[in-house]
């Protein structure tokens, strides 16, 4: 189901846009941006009559799948690494960033903590959710910071590894985990339940988001793909990106 933000995206869509044109896109979105993308989608279709149809996992999942074959017309991932082997490996034409990504942690709205140490030093917190660092760029970014900080060999029976942080993000919302790491996304959707702290980006390597035309979109659905990867240059979809705390220049 698409996420609209009623207001917000009525003061962007244009005036006036076409939507006879029933044209679609098959796009590969990595977890962490499902959200916003779904917004995107309907900018993008007000706009251009071309309907998004999202198919969302990790982006090591969503790698394998367009190495396979699946036929997909534009990758969105939460890194440049999944993208540029895509590339390299002649599957798609030559990814750019679009957005940075931001890191958070996340804990019950009910407690009383008032820095990330506080919570992972806490031996009440049993369950500290992250995502695969080996498939999901965000659960790499989780443990690249753990890494850095020395407390990831002390954490290593309290973490709970998701595929991706759709999947993180159901843990957090369920409580299946007492704390997790996640994108800043989760808390624009979900703000009134959680306490949030931002990971010191200095900790990890930037969250670069990339965005490419895959050689199915190039061969059956040029024009469509060609406009959806121009449309994330626009200030709308900017906008979109901003308001989902993503960073652009």
């Amino acid at each position: 189901m698409r996420i609209t933000i009623a207001i917000f995206l009525g003061l962007l869509v244009s005036c006036g846009a076409s939507t006879t044109n029933e044209k679609s896109i098959k796009v590969a979105c990595a977890a962490n941006m499902l959200i916003a993308m779904d917004s995107i989608a309907v900018l993008f279709e007000a706009e251009h009559g071309i309907q998004c149809n999202i198919t969302s996992g990790s982006s090591g999942m969503l790698t394998s799948q367009i190495e396979n074959g699946a036929p997909y017309d534009v990758f969105l991932s939460a890194n440049m690494n999944y993208p540029e082997t895509v590339y390299k490996n002649g599957n798609g034409g030559e990814p750019v960033i679009y957005a940075q990504g931001r890191l958070l942690l996340v804990v019950d709205k009910t407690t009383n903590y008032v820095s990330i140490d506080e919570v992972l030093n806490d031996s009440k917190i049993r369950r500290i959710g992250m995502a695969d660092n080996q498939t999901a760029p965000y659960g790499m970014a989780a443990s690249q910071y753990l890494t850095a900080t020395g407390k990831k060999e002390g954490l290593k029976d309290r973490l709970v590894i998701g595929e991706s942080i759709g999947q993180i993000n159901q843990y957090i919302t369920t409580g299946a985990v007492d704390a997790a790491f996640t994108s800043y996304s989760f808390k624009v959707k979900n703000e009134s339940g959680f306490n949030y702290f931002e990971v010191d980006p200095n900790l990890f390597d930037p969250i670069n988001q990339g965005a490419m035309i895959l050689n199915h979109g190039s061969e059956y659905n040029s024009d469509a793909s060609n406009k959806l990867l121009q449309f994330f240059s626009s200030e709308k979809c900017k906008g979109v990106l901003n308001y989902f705390g993503y960073l652009t220049e």
